[in-house]
């Protein structure tokens, strides 16, 4: 039973955790925006190309074969009318009144996916269209950025290890200088070993590597995911556990020498 119940809450924690994420993605969504690059994405699949040049920019409008354009990138779309359609992507960059929109929507069909992409522009009312890209994709985003070890290389397992492991090292850290005599500062100690710095990221799906210089981490690794994107695990070099357990012995000793002065002085 106690079994049961464990798995009960872990699965209660993660449908809160994915309606939260949810609920912040559609905060964050900008309309009507977002309804417009559907509609332009749709009149794209249709081949209603009048429709959406009314939304495209001057710069896209000045294309002299824009209408090969747009049938090259109509294309993409698989056949048939799409079993769903949903927001998966929505971002917002803001700056001295010019406002760019980043939409992607996610296009089911009978026969495949696709990713839909419309780049926007704001100056004033007008949200004119400045680029259209669509992707065709075997699987959904959620399937592609799922958790999976199956035909992983060794980058995969390394980082996977290293996630795991490196907060075990730092839990170790952290109990050993509380079980630690230290005179001074020793909360400090405590905190500094669970810190970890310059922190290599890894793209679960994609397998690619990023650093950042400039960085701390709890725990001295982590993974984030946001909806829809993928797996995101960080490993930062331990300083505080590895400096600690460097410089554990002369701390007890620094701590050792006060208590025994007075003994010794009795003595003399």
């Amino acid at each position: 039973m106690k079994g049961i119940a464990r798995l009960v809450i872990a699965y209660a924690c993660l449908v809160v955790a994915g309606c939260s994420q949810q609920a912040l993605f559609d905060k964050f969504t900008p309309h009507p925006e977002a309804e417009q690059a559907k509609q332009v994405l749709d009149a794209v699949r249709d081949r209603q190309f009048d429709a959406v040049k009314g939304h495209l920019a001057a710069n896209l409008l000045a294309v002299s074969d824009i209408d090969t354009k747009l049938t090259e990138v109509a294309d993409y779309f698989p056949e048939g009318a799409p079993v769903s359609v949903k927001l998966v992507g929505a971002r917002t960059f803001s700056i001295n009144g010019h406002t760019t929109y980043d939409l992607t929507y996610e296009y089911q069909f009978s026969k495949g996916w696709a990713l839909g992409n419309v780049h926007m522009n704001k100056q004033g009312d007008a949200a004119l269209v400045d680029g259209i890209h669509v992707q065709r994709m075997t699987q959904s985003l959620e399937q592609t950025n799922a958790f999976a070890l199956g035909s992983k290389g060794f980058a995969h397992w390394l980082m996977l290890t290293l996630t795991v492991l490196l907060p075990l090292f730092c839990l170790y850290a952290f109990v050993l200088c509380l079980r630690t005599p230290i005179a001074k500062r020793k909360w400090l100690w405590a905190v500094f070993t669970l810190l970890g710095v310059v922190t290599l990221h890894f793209n679960w799906t994609t397998g690619a590597f990023g650093l950042q210089l400039l960085y701390v981490q709890l725990f001295g690794a982590g993974w984030s995911q946001l909806i829809y994107g993928p797996i995101m695990l960080g490993v930062s070099f331990p300083l505080g556990a590895v400096w600690f357990l460097y410089r554990r012995k002369s701390l007890m000793q620094a701590t050792a020498a006060p208590e025994s002065e007075p003994g010794a002085a009795a003595a003399t």
